[in-house]
């Protein structure tokens, strides 16, 4: 006997005969099924991307921007603390709010702050133009007086975050 090993020709099969029907291979619980390939030199197509949304929607723009101008306009009377509006805005506007707040504790005492009637938001108007980001104006009643606010919103992390603020 030789001690060389014994060489085997690989042959295509030829394309008249049909192809063997595949044969499903079970593991335990884990069944699989080999397809044949009619092409077997055919470039697949590139997978289609899209984007899915995950997690929840953004809130309404509109409700959203209503309810921070309302929250503005009670920290600004010291109606709300202002600690309530730190994850809404970004940290230049909180610094700012902070800043007034402080300003207003020193001119003000708060039986006086009590006697004045609550603040009142009369009108939000909301202008989007990009699709993460909307401006608002808004007219705020402070018993005789009037103010109007402009505030910037936009998307971080999946919120509206107010990251401009400005009171006249």
């Amino acid at each position: 006997m030789s001690q060389h090993p014994t060489l085997v020709a690989v042959r295509p099969l030829p394309e008249t005969e049909p192809m063997p029907r595949p044969v499903p291979i079970t593991e335990g619980a884990l069944a699989l099924h080999y397809q044949a390939i009619p092409e077997l030199h055919a470039i697949p197509a590139p997978p289609v991307l899209r984007l899915v949304p995950t997690g929840p929607s953004l809130p309404d723009v509109q409700a959203w921007a209503s309810r921070m101008v309302q929250a503005v306009a009670e920290v600004l009377a010291g109606d709300r603390p202002i600690t309530q509006l730190i994850r809404f805005t970004d940290s230049v506007v909180f610094t700012d709010l902070n800043r007034r707040v402080r300003v207003l504790g020193l001119t003000t005492t708060a039986t006086g702050r009590g006697l004045k009637e609550r603040s009142a938001v009369r009108s939000v108007h909301v202008f989007t133009p990009a699709m993460e980001v909307a401006e608002v104006a808004a007219h705020v009643r402070y018993g005789d007086r009037s103010r109007a606010m402009a505030l910037r919103l936009e998307v971080h992390r999946g919120r509206w975050i107010c990251t401009a603020l400005e009171l006249g």
